[in-house]
C-alpha cells in the first residue's frame, strides 16, 4: 500500500459531523481530508466498482446514505433510502445491484436497489426476523448485527445476535429477500460477526454475549457444528468482543475486546484456535479495526481516537505509528487504492 483513502464512521450524539474522509499513508499516518454532517454513520461500505460509499444512519428512524467521494476526499451526498430502526451494518452484493442493511432495533433486514451509477433507487423489500434467546436484556427479540457476503459457500448471511442464528439469504429476480436456511449457535452466544475461515468451507463467529470465538461448519439447516470455541480474552473483566479479521497470510484471526480493551490473535493453523497473543488496543472500547497493508488501524469509540500500529513480525503487532482524533469513531472503511 502506498496511500489510500478511507472513510471514518462516527456516532454523532455529541454533535460531531459524522462522516470523515482521510488519507492513510504507507507509514500508517492518517491525514484528514474532509468531513460531512450526517446522523450517526456507524458502518460504511464501498461500492465494489464505483467511488461511492454507503453509510448506515444508526438512529431509531433508520436510513442509509450514499456518498460520492472524489480523489481529494470531497464527499457529496448522491442519494438515500429508508431502512428499519438502527441499521448497524450493511453489505453491497458483488454485482453492485443491491444493498442490504442489518436493522438492529427493527428486527429486520432491508433490501435497497442500486442504479447503474450506484445511487439508491428504492427500498424494495424488508425481511422480518423472529425469535428470542436466553439473555434477558440483549436477546428479547431478533437483533441482526451483520450482513456478511460470501461466507463458507453462502452468498449472504445475516448474523442475528438476538436469536443466536446465522441465516442464509437469497434475492429473487424480482427483488425479494428470501430465507434459504439457518443455523443455530449455542444458546447465549449472541453472534456479532462472521467471516469465512481460510479453508473456504467453514466460518469463524464472534460471540458478543459469550465472549468467545467459534469455529463452525454450516451444513444442512439446523445446528451449526462447533469445531472449536475459545474465550476471546485472558482477562477476567466483563468483555464484549466486537470485530474480527483474518491476516493476509491466513494464519491468524484478530479479535478486538471491548472492556479489557485488547486485541487478541488466534492461530488458525492449530485447529484449536490457540490464543497466541493479546495486547492493549491503545484505545478505549475498540469497536472496529481494519488491516491496511502493513498497518492496523483501531477505532476507539470511547477514547475519540483511531490509532495505527505496524503489523507483522514475531510479536504480530509492532510499534505505534499514528494517532488521529475524531469523536466516537465506529468504523474505518478503506477505499480504492
Amino acid at each position: 500500500m502506498t496511500t489510500t483513502q478511507a472513510l471514518l464512521g462516527c456516532y454523532t450524539t455529541d454533535g460531531a459531523p459524522g462522516l470523515r474522509a482521510v488519507r492513510v499513508h504507507a507509514t500508517g499516518v492518517i491525514e484528514p481530508l474532509g468531513a460531512l454532517a450526517m446522523e450517526s454513520p456507524s458502518c460504511v461500505v464501498w461500492h465494489p466498482t464505483l467511488p461511492i460509499a454507503y453509510a448506515t444512519n444508526e438512529t431509531l428512524s433508520g436510513g442509509v446514505t450514499a456518498v460520492a467521494v472524489d480523489v481529494t476526499g470531497e464527499m457529496t451526498v448522491v442519494g438515500a433510502a429508508s431502512t428499519g430502526a438502527a441499521p448497524c451494518h450493511a453489505a453491497v452484493t458483488r454485482d453492485g445491484q443491491w444493498l442490504l442493511t442489518a436493522d438492529y432495533l427493527g428486527a429486520t433486514v432491508t433490501l435497497v436497489a442500486l442504479g447503474p451509477e450506484g445511487r439508491p433507487s428504492a427500498t424494495v423489500d424488508t425481511l422480518t426476523l423472529h425469535g428470542t434467546g436466553p439473555h434477558p436484556a440483549r436477546q428479547d427479540a431478533p437483533h441482526p448485527h451483520m450482513i456478511a457476503a460470501d461466507v463458507a459457500g453462502e452468498a449472504l448471511v445475516c448474523v442475528d445476535l438476538g436469536t443466536d442464528r446465522l441465516t442464509s439469504l437469497t434475492i429473487s429476480g424480482d427483488g425479494r429477500l428470501q430465507e434459504k436456511g439457518s443455523w443455530r449457535l449455542p444458546p447465549g452466544t449472541g453472534p456479532r460477526q462472521v467471516v469465512t475461515a481460510p479453508d473456504g468451507e467453514t466460518a469463524l463467529v464472534v460471540g458478543e454475549l459469550s465472549a468467545t470465538l467459534l469455529h463452525v461448519r454450516l451444513g444442512a439447516s439446523g445446528d451449526a457444528v462447533v469445531l472449536a470455541e475459545v474465550p476471546t480474552t485472558a482477562s477476567s473483566e466483563t468483555t464484549w468482543p466486537a470485530q474480527i479479521a483474518i491476516t493476509a497470510d491466513g494464519g491468524h484471526a484478530l479479535v478486538s475486546n471491548r472492556g479489557p480493551d485488547t486485541l487478541a490473535f488466534f492461530d488458525l493453523r492449530s485447529g484449536t484456535l490457540d490464543r497466541v497473543a493479546e495486547v492493549p488496543a491503545g484505545v478505549r472500547w475498540p469497536r472496529h479495526f481494519t488491516l491496511a497493508g502493513a498497518h492496523l488501524l483501531v477505532a476507539g469509540e470511547q477514547s475519540d481516537t483511531i490509532v495505527s500500529y505496524e503489523l507483522g513480525g514475531a510479536d504480530l503487532i509492532g510499534g505505534f505509528t499514528s494517532r488521529f482524533s475524531t469523536p466516537a469513531p465506529t468504523w474505518v472503511a478503506l477505499g480504492p487504492s
